[in-house]
């Protein structure tokens, strides 16, 4: 699989699926960090018979939670950076393929494209990174090996873009 796709003036950055088990693990977290908050209301329900606030309290936050791990579950199974460059403007979105984050944008005359190297030495993973003229710098979250952000950025650099 390709982690770096660029269609016309729109990047693409995918992330690389997590193995198997551990994408289980997380599903199963998300699905019990749901159905166990329903089955204690209703059984507090049912047993007492009135509705509390710390109840409802209770089940929004577990709510909460099985958002944020299931936002997790999804980053790591289906998860994509949306980089779209226009002359004078950068937008960013996360796709979880469910949702999407909310656009952001930036402003620029024009752009120099790094790396950063994260994790391990050995594992010769890194970050791409969008150094804007105006002093800001976009850092992206996908772990991509680093020979392949070098072809990359070697491409974009002499392009000029």
């Amino acid at each position: 699989m390709n982690q770096i796709e660029l269609k016309g003036n729109t990047l693409i950055l995918r992330v690389k699926k997590s193995n198997l088990f551990s994408r289980i693990v997380l599903y199963f977290i998300t699905i019990l960090s749901a159905a166990l908050p329903l089955v204690g209301f209703f059984l507090n329900l049912l047993s007492f018979g009135e509705l509390g606030f710390f109840s409802l309290m209770v089940l929004l936050l577990t709510w909460l939670f099985c958002f944020l791990t299931l936002r997790i579950s999804l980053w790591n199974t289906y998860g994509k950076e949306i980089i779209t460059i226009s002359k004078t403007k950068l937008e960013y979105t996360a796709d979880y393929n469910w949702f999407k984050d909310k656009i952001k944008e930036f402003d620029y005359e024009y752009i120099t494209y790094t790396f950063k190297q994260v994790g391990y030495e050995e594992d010769n993973k890194g970050v791409l990174v969008l150094d804007l003229n105006n002093g800001g710098v976009f850092q992206t979250v996908t772990k991509i090996d680093i020979e392949n952000l070098n072809d990359f950025i070697s491409k974009m650099n002499n392009n000029g873009s």
